[in-house]
């Protein structure tokens, strides 16, 4: 006799669709706003309301096709359902919104998404749809983790009918997350990050103007903060947009590369600095898994990423590098910084100068279509799933597009044509192009170029010998192969290319020359200036912060001494390292006599406009912290990823940070901290240690020259005072009431 079983669904499942495959609340909130985009959407709002108190709730809304009742029951609480998946989607909704029908999501758990932001949630949706009611559910995700054996089906879910709706929009979706999870706590550092994050969320590469889905971020309790950001890319409140496409015409290389809709062919431009260059198609022999897959890269020079950091107000290794779309909407992690999902850097590390890495690369691959071999993994954050076809999509990128790049960039350009590797046979410019792109000539279906190719190669070259290289190459292969046309051409465009360089020689020589002359007059007056100005007690103060780097030099050198006179035996790598910090501090002391008699007004010296709390941080941690390590435990301590715009000069804070060090140390303190606060316009950094601390009574002469309650000169606190009362934006506090030891808070307005 046999009977049939079923399977009983514990309600520990919860976590395991949801928070346990959603990694992060990045993530989380990606598939939120995934969600609504699915949902036809052109608007999604992200309100962050009340976060740094209990009450503290999340909600997306959007302006999406919304649900009823019996969506609702059948659809968002049908555990693993996917109307994308099974086709029912939009069925009677397509004609109205248009014939998007590709989704970026399929599973049927970016709901849960909900569960790894916060402990509750309500679900307010009205459908677009004539009579339509506002329906509302509320979730409590508690009480599936308060019985495992507890089946799932029989945990309630409540249901309502509201009058009005908590929506802006009329139609759509509201999800509002409250008891918010303790590693979903928002300061505006994650606000931030997530909204670079979602400004690539949707494809970045194209024109802002041209997206029908736009995201809004609103957190009225960072407004004022707002107010006193100059650069946007920092505001928390506001549109998501992204201009890197702009930034990215100028001073790059640029490919493009497509798969056609039948897999047939794979067609690839190639431009540098906004000039078109060449277009091959090619028959597809390789990649016959792949089709309606787009491939955009953008190769940054040194130069290209100095202006990416300039007008994006992040450096390009920051931003990101290969990101990955399906029909628009991006997939998690490819491209983040430090992401290498694609394996181009382990590749760049086995052929140094020939391969290109993330560092040098940003741009896309887009698969569109139903690709449906295209899936996600299900714990959201590890990409697609690794099967043949991503395993052609990644050679496709490397062999196909990236080594075409290459040809150009790291190859062409740099040493002209290898004669050997040129096929004689087509000594004329499509056989030049053949070369620089690679490709082999069994796979040309066809191939276009710009009549003017050697003029612009030679134009855009920043080093001219490599023009004159690639034309010398050129030339040769003429000669050798007695094109005569090609001969001329090759003259002709020497000739413009070199009276050009000799105009540009002559300009930049005179530019050269009067800089020099006015560099000079200046330097001369403003040495005048100082030595008339500059009294005997700030030059001495100056001098003692020349002390303090003497007395470290003084230290390693008979450390150093000491050993070798007992026969110890010395590492190359130590000895290295104890040399490198000499010089360090030797760097140091020749800047600190440059200031001091303003008489050569280096970088160090000059004033900039920076973050100073990265400036700070990244002295404490490559400099300081090396030099210091056996006196003192140095850290600089931003754990709210705070940013702080402003003008001052480096060696004025390197001096200011090095004599509190020093008074620290001489103060027997073990360790000295530097946190910061930011409120309004205003950076308060508080230098804390805890040594031995300053009596009271010597407080109100702490600042005075030659004064000290420990073994040092009393130069120290003289100079700091002296630095920062002569600079308008500063201010000094000093707080002794502290448990141990002493604090000293130096302020610094945001002088606009």
């Amino acid at each position: 006799m046999s009977d049939e079983l079923k399977f009983k669904i514990s309600s520990g499942l919860k976590n395991i669709i949801g928070r346990d495959l959603i990694t992060d609340e990045y993530i989380a909130i990606f598939e939120l706003v995934k969600n609504s985009f699915d949902a036809h959407a052109t608007d999604v709002e992200i309100v962050f309301e009340n976060i740094f108190s209990e009450n503290g709730k999340i909600i997306v809304m959007d302006n999406g096709k919304g649900m009823n009742k019996d969506d609702l029951l059948n659809k968002w609480l049908f555990v693993a359902y996917s109307a994308k998946k099974e086709g029912t989607e939009d069925i009677d909704y397509r004609d109205k919104i248009g014939n998007r029908i590709y989704y970026a999501g399929a599973k049927g758990i970016g709901r849960f998404s909900c569960d790894k932001l916060g402990t509750n949630l309500r679900l307010v949706s009205r459908k677009d749809e004539p009579n339509s009611k506002i329906e509302q559910i509320q979730v409590d995700w508690t009480k599936f983790e308060e019985n495992a054996k507890e089946e799932f089906v029989n945990i309630s879910v409540a249901h309502d009918e509201l009058e009005n709706n908590p929506s802006k929009f009329e139609a759509g979706t509201y999800l509002e997350i409250t008891g918010l999870r303790p590693d979903a706590r928002w300061d505006a550092h994650k606000i931030i990050r997530l909204k670079h994050s979602l400004s690539k969320l949707i494809n970045p590469f194209e024109p802002n103007d041209n997206r029908k889905f736009k995201i809004n971020v609103v957190a009225n309790e960072f407004r004022k903060q707002d107010e006193s950001q100059t650069n946007p890319y920092w505001k928390i409140n506001g549109f998501v947009v992204n201009n890197l496409l702009s930034i990215l015409k100028n001073k790059t290389t640029h490919i493009l590369s497509e798969i056609s809709d039948d897999g047939q062919t794979i067609s690839t431009e190639l431009s540098t600095n906004g000039i078109w260059l060449y277009k091959i198609v090619e028959r597809n022999n390789d990649y016959r898994l792949l089709s309606n897959v787009l491939v955009e890269l953008y190769h940054l020079d040194k130069r290209a990423r100095y202006n990416f950091t300039r007008s994006m107000g992040v450096r390009a290794h920051d931003y990101g590098s290969v990101f990955l779309y399906k029909n628009n909407i991006r997939i998690y992690p490819y491209g983040e910084p430090g992401e290498d999902s694609f394996s181009l850097d382990t590749r760049q590390q086995r052929k140094i100068g020939s391969y290109v890495g993330t560092r040098e690369l940003i741009g896309r691959v887009e698969i569109s279509g139903n690709n449906d071999e295209f899936k996600e993994t299900t714990s959201r954050g590890d990409g697609l799933v690794k099967n043949e076809s991503y395993f052609q999509l990644q050679s496709y990128l490397i062999n196909s597009v990236i080594s075409k790049l290459e040809n150009y960039v790291t190859k062409f350009l740099k040493f002209g044509i290898d004669i050997k590797k040129f096929d004689s046979a087509e000594s004329n410019l499509e056989g030049v192009v053949k070369y620089l792109s690679g490709v082999s000539n069994s796979n040309i279906i066809s191939i276009d170029f710009n009549s003017n190719i050697l003029e612009i190669i030679g134009v855009n070259q920043e080093q001219n010998k490599s023009a004159i290289a690639i034309l010398n190459s050129i030339e040769n292969i003429a000669i050798e192969s007695g094109n005569n046309q090609l001969l001329e051409n090759v003259k002709e465009i020497r000739q413009r290319l070199e009276e050009a360089v000799t105009t540009a020689e002559i300009a930049e020589e005179e530019i050269k020359e009067k800089d020099k002359i006015i560099t000079e007059k200046n330097s001369e007056n403003l040495f005048l200036k100082s030595v008339k100005s500059q009294d005997l007690d700030e030059i001495v103060s100056f001098m003692h912060s020349v002390g303090i780097s003497s007395d470290i030099i003084d230290k390693y050198v008979n450390g150093l001494y000491k050993r070798i006179n007992r026969g110890e035996k010395i590492s190359n790598d130590e000895l290295a390292k104890k040399l490198r910090e000499i010089s360090l501090e030797n760097r140091k002391i020749l800047a600190v006599s440059q200031f001091a008699t303003k008489a050569n007004f280096k970088l160090y010296s000059e004033e900039i406009e920076i973050d100073i709390i990265e400036f700070i941080d990244e002295y404490v941690r490559n400099i300081l912290s090396r030099i210091r390590s056996e006196d003192i435990t140095i850290e600089s301590v931003n754990d709210k990823q705070l940013k702080f715009i402003a003008s001052f000069r480096p060696i004025e804070i390197t001096i200011i940070i090095d004599n509190f060090v020093s008074n620290s140390v001489r103060a027997k303190a073990k360790s000295f901290l530097i946190k910061y606060e930011i409120n309004n316009d205003e950076l308060t950094i508080s230098f804390e240690d805890d040594g031995i601390g300053i009596p009271d009574n010597s407080l109100k002469n702490i600042f005075d020259i030659g004064y000290t309650t420990t073994t040092g000169s009393g130069l120290g606190l003289f100079h700091v005072n002296s630095i920062v009362s002569k600079t308008e934006n500063m201010s000094l506090e000093i707080n002794n009431k502290t448990n141990k030891g002493v604090t000293f808070i130096l302020k610094i307005k945001n002088d606009g």
